[in-house]
């Protein structure tokens, strides 16, 4: 079973072809694996940016969420804040009287 220089040429064609066509597909799919990678990149930068978004928004109502009183508490520091704003007054006035 002698093979011959051109049979043993032959097939070592036939198996750089193989070869070769599988270096392509494996060419292309790092292409396209790194352009989804880019995609999901991006992706998680939008999610992130909304997380932000979304903790501050949530910070913010919690805030609110806290603040929020009943009539007879509003009155209450209306009159709270307006006698200090007198107090305020007052005091700016003894210091321009001096």
């Amino acid at each position: 079973m002698a093979q011959t220089i051109q049979d043993i040429s032959a097939s070592i064609r036939a198996k750089v072809t193989v070869i070769a066509d599988r270096q392509k597909m494996l060419v292309e799919t790092i292409e396209r694996q790194r352009i989804e990678a880019e995609a999901l990149q991006r992706r998680i930068g939008e999610l992130e940016a909304e997380i932000n978004r979304l903790k501050t928004n949530n910070e913010y109502l919690t805030v609110v969420r806290a603040a929020a009183v009943t009539p007879q508490q509003a009155e209450k520091s209306r009159a709270m804040l307006a006698g200090l704003v007198r107090e305020i007054d007052r005091c700016i006035a003894e210091l321009k009287a001096c």
